[in-house]
């Protein structure tokens, strides 16, 4: 049986922008040779028509569990878009379902993780463009194994573990090495192994994130979080020595002279807090069943786009989105009939002040913003959302021609 491996994303680019600070010389040289050059972004045809701005960069980071089956590009699970905009001195991170129903270039419809499958970095850009209407500048495609490395490097990280994620924890796989397989309830310090077992999890529910593919990526962003925080505490050199050893896992079509610059950007924002975003927004998607009794997330894809744009791009007015473009009565389902069960529904026992960041509360800026932070960490908002698991039939009505999803590697349990 395979195991899938570890969806995390490691924010490379807050990273390297901190590393590349101190770097000099020696680190210099380090960094022309440590960087795993791919085909640029902006060799790909995605049309003129995409959202920009010239005071904004998007990077497209991609999980990738390459090798997980022989001969494909890997599962691309874990999808998000870090953004610099230098005229709001903001940095951004937006979460992509990849249970998104889209249309991939020359593929049909189908999941949104499965563009990665069929083409790359490449195709799953044209995805992203032609279903969301945004330029992409550069990307990151890592595997996450090196994640682990990263966290032994800085002595572990501190995570919190509910009662059940740690029984879960110890009674699976999850965590790979057996040894390791004693974590506890409340906060310890994880070790590279246990904290991404940890970030594996979506068989859990969990009272912070909710449960499904929700309280994964949930825990996803505290494992990210928790590692960032680690690293700034280390020298600058050590953290150079992280970094530069990082780049060897990671393809990018950033060269040396590109991160070097990025550095500059970054540092000038002088800001601690990242900003979250996740599509679909609660209150903008349904669940429901496509090809081969495929679940998915029928998006308001109106609604998303018109968040991304003042997200990303501080274009337009806030507003709810949801109210704003028909919530889910405008969900695209593409012939497919969707769930009866909602969208929105929340997980028991969750507080007021972790709860999901929904289309309703975007009444002001801060609705975007962490809730606390200091000089010395970032702290981003919990995720509070539930994935109710859909149960419809199949298409009630005829469906478009699709092509069928790359088989999934079973995870062990």
């Amino acid at each position: 049986m395979k195991i899938k491996q570890f969806k995390i994303i490691l924010s490379i680019f807050l990273i390297i922008g901190i590393a590349a600070g101190s770097v000099l010389g020696y680190y210099d040289a380090r960094l022309e040779a440590s960087i795993n050059t791919g085909e640029s972004l902006s060799s790909v045809d995605v049309g003129d028509d995409l959202l920009s701005d010239s005071d904004v960069i998007n990077i497209l980071l991609v999980g990738s569990d390459h090798g997980a089956i022989k001969g494909d590009h890997g599962r691309s699970d874990s999808i998000m878009i870090a953004t610099i905009n230098q005229d709001t001195k903001e940095l951004k991170l937006t979460s992509l379902m990849r249970d998104i129903y889209v249309e991939i270039p020359g593929h049909g419809h189908n999941k949104l993780n499965a563009a990665y499958a069929y083409g790359g970095v490449e195709l799953l850009y044209q995805t992203i463009a032609k279903n969301f209407g945004i330029k992409i500048d550069k990307y990151c495609v890592v595997d996450f194994e090196t994640f682990e490395k990263v966290i032994d490097k800085v002595g572990g990280i501190e995570i919190s573990l509910e009662e059940k994620e740690a029984e879960y924890l110890n009674s699976t796989n999850y965590i790979s090495k057996a040894k390791y397989r004693n974590v506890k309830a409340g906060k310890q310090i994880l070790n590279g192994n246990q904290a991404l077992g940890y970030s594996r999890i979506r068989h859990v529910v969990s009272q912070k994130y909710g449960d499904g593919d929700f309280g994964r990526t949930g825990r996803q962003r505290a494992v990210l979080q928790a590692a960032l925080n680690k690293v700034l505490d280390q020298s600058p050199t050590k953290i150079a020595d992280i970094a530069l050893d990082a780049l060897s896992d990671v393809s990018t079509d950033m060269d040396a002279s590109y991160l070097k610059s990025l550095v500059t950007k970054v540092i000038s924002l002088g800001t601690t807090e990242i900003d979250q975003q996740r599509i679909p927004l609660e209150g903008t998607y349904v669940q429901g069943r496509a090809q081969s009794n495929m679940f998915v997330f029928f998006i308001n894809f109106d609604a998303n786009k018109a968040a991304l744009e003042y997200f990303l791009f501080n274009k337009g007015s806030e507003k709810d989105w949801a109210k704003e473009y028909g919530g889910t009565s405008n969900v695209e389902t593409f012939g497919y009939s969707r769930s009866s069960s909602s969208s929105t529904s929340s997980t028991s026992g969750t507080t007021s002040s972790t709860r999901s960041t929904s289309a309703s509360t975007y009444s002001t800026r801060r609705a975007y913003r962490s809730t606390s932070a200091t000089s010395a960490t970032r702290s981003t908002r919990s995720t509070t959302e539930r994935q109710t698991e859909a149960t419809t039939a199949p298409a009630t009505t005829a469906a478009p021609a699709t092509t069928a999803a790359p088989q999934q590697p079973e995870e062990q349990e």
